[in-house]
């Protein structure tokens, strides 16, 4: 066994794409558009991940329903049970975690507030130089 366990601090980590729970859906569309990922991460007043809206999302609660997107906040679609790293949590773990849960990203915080994103693929790359 590796005396050094590797953190999630020590993972390449994407840039935290990331809108305020009061956005409206408009905006919130445009950005995913303009950034080509397929989630946005919804944070509250301090930066802290609060949620998650993929273009599904918008597709499913808000074209589909009807609804007039302008009329449509960030917090009134997004799903809000997500998991949320800590810079500090160790990446064997956490992977266990996305694994088990058929996550590919999760947000990683740092004294509470969003610094970015981990991936699976990366968790699972800084198990490989654990070994």
């Amino acid at each position: 066994m590796n005396i050094f366990k590797m953190k999630i601090k020590d993972c390449v980590l994407i840039e935290p794409f990331k809108c305020s729970q009061d956005e409206s859906v408009v905006d919130v569309a445009r950005r995913l558009r303009e950034i080509t990922l397929r989630h946005i991460f919804v944070v509250d007043e301090n930066e802290y991940p609060v949620g998650i809206i993929s273009m599904m999302d918008v597709n499913n609660r808000v074209v589909a329903e009807g609804k007039n997107p302008s009329e449509v906040k960030a917090k009134d679609i997004m799903t809000a049970s997500i998991d949320v790293a800590d810079h500090e949590d160790e990446t064997e773990e956490f992977s266990k975690k996305m694994l088990e849960k058929n996550h590919v990203m999760d947000p990683v915080v740092e004294d509470g507030k969003i610094i970015g994103i981990i991936t699976i693929n990366q968790l699972l790359k800084s198990l490989d130089k654990n070994e």
